[in-house]
């Protein structure tokens, strides 16, 4: 290790003069055994005397010792911390400037020893890292360069641990770092360190990092303008895919949006991925795609609700593909999973008035009072719906006037369909007409 030149304290005059010593002794002063004066040092440390334990202490910081005779759980690390304390206080103490300055000076080349020392150990080594950044934030007013430098020590700390660094106090450093190079517009620096921590990151962290990446770019054509040219390059880069895809939907791109959604779907197939082109294809009314990827995506999922909100999302899509008979199965699969799934219920509502629609259209004929009956069973499973779950009540209760209006009036109940009584029991069957059979449900006259 290194010979340090330090600022030696000493006070040996009424006006408190500091004076330097340019030669390090490595033998304890006064011919004293190294275990008498390390025990004074550290007794002074302890009381607060710097000036004496550093006195007593110097010659730790010229020889290094690994050991001292007699004082088994010796630590040089943790004398050199000591001494960089001892170094800072004295600053704080010191009223010149430059003497001020120098004590500082000293201390960094104390926690320099201690990162030295602690290569090979990982852990360590980004203890002895994170002291010396937080040093240099601490006093960067005295130190040329401070605040740089300081920044320097977290992405350093950064690339040894990046989980460390990104999980430990609350993203603390990884914060720093980002707003530091964002500030200088050091794109590429904040991106490698965003695109790192997201690895690591807490979901409520990973919010933050988003936030920081709209900071560095500004904007979505920023973020286009940036990895187009990347991904033009390197058309299996994810990072860039990914980038571009959120830039491409703030800007509604939807023609570039589904480009780099299947690109990405190709590359790196995730839940999220099938997900994130579903949801695309089926806002382009690429009904029959979008099934397959929420299928491939129902595969994927790990959970019972993302799996009940898939079921009513591909029930969705084969009821605007007017399939609503394969839409029914696939809403009794949601309800099968969660029997209070308000969503599912509103589908069942919707797919029931479809068959109305699909029945006369097929027939090529009008609305007759025996169709107005199934109007009933919608209501039932919109009631159904806020029943279970009120959180849909809102959208229930803007849809019920619509059907009420067009169920069986008194006439058509006394007329066309046998004088039924409220509270009697219909069945939607093939007894209704043949092209409800496939309903099968009951419901009531009211």
């Amino acid at each position: 290790m290194k010979n340090l030149v330090l600022v030696l304290g000493f006070l040996f005059t009424s006006s408190a003069m500091v004076t330097a010593q340019a030669e390090c002794n490595p033998t304890p002063p006064d011919e004293m055994a190294p275990l008498a004066a390390y025990s004074i040092f550290n007794s002074n440390y302890k009381g607060k005397d710097y000036q004496f334990a550093l006195k007593f202490g110097r010659w730790m910081l010229c020889s290094k010792p690994a050991d001292i005779e007699g004082h088994p759980s010796f630590n040089l690390s943790i004398q050199l911390s000591k001494f960089v304390t001892i170094y800072k206080e004295l600053a704080k103490s010191e009223t010149d400037p430059g003497i001020k300055a120098a004590y500082l000076d000293s201390a960094v080349m104390v926690l320099d020893d201690r990162i030295e020392l602690a290569e090979g150990t990982p852990a360590d080594k980004y203890r002895a890292l994170q002291d010396k950044g937080r040093f240099y934030l601490e006093n960067y007013s005295y130190i040329t360069d401070g605040l740089n430098k300081a920044y320097a020590q977290f992405q350093m700390m950064f690339d040894l641990d990046p989980k460390r660094a990104t999980t430990s106090a609350q993203g603390y450093y990884v914060d720093a770092l980002l707003r530091n190079y964002i500030n200088k517009r050091e794109r590429e620096k904040a991106q490698a360190v965003i695109d790192e921590a997201m690895k690591h990151a807490s979901p409520e962290f990973q919010e933050k990092l988003k936030d920081f990446q709209k900071d560095l770019f500004g904007s979505p054509e920023d973020i286009i303008s940036y990895y187009a040219p990347i991904l033009e390059a390197e058309p299996n880069n994810t990072e860039a895919l990914k980038a571009l895809a959120d830039a491409y939907e703030d800007v509604d791109n939807r023609e570039e949006l589904v480009k780099v959604r299947r690109k990405l779907h190709e590359v790196e197939p995730t839940f999220e991925s099938a997900m994130a082109l579903a949801e695309t294809e089926r806002s382009n009314a690429r009904y029959a795609e979008a099934i397959a990827l929420y299928k491939e995506a129902l595969n994927m999922a790990s959970n019972d609700d993302d799996k009940k909100r898939i079921n009513v999302s591909i029930s969705d899509a084969y009821i605007n593909m007017n399939q609503i008979k394969t839409a029914d199965r696939y809403v009794e699969e949601a309800l099968k999973i969660d029997s209070n799934y308000g969503q599912a219920y509103i589908n069942k509502a919707r797919i029931y008035a479809q068959a109305i629609s699909t029945c006369i259209e097929e027939e090529g004929r009008k609305m007759e009072a025996q169709d107005r009956v199934v109007y009933w069973l919608v209501i039932d499973y919109l009631n159904m719906a806020k029943a279970k779950d009120p959180s849909v009540a809102s959208t229930v209760n803007s849809q019920l006037p619509n059907y009420e209006a067009v169920t069986p009036t008194a006439e058509d109940k006394f007329l066309k369909l046998d004088n039924l009584q409220n509270g009697q029991k219909v069945k939607i069957d093939g007894s209704l007409m043949p092209c409800y059979s496939w309903i099968n449900k009951t419901t009531t006259v009211r």
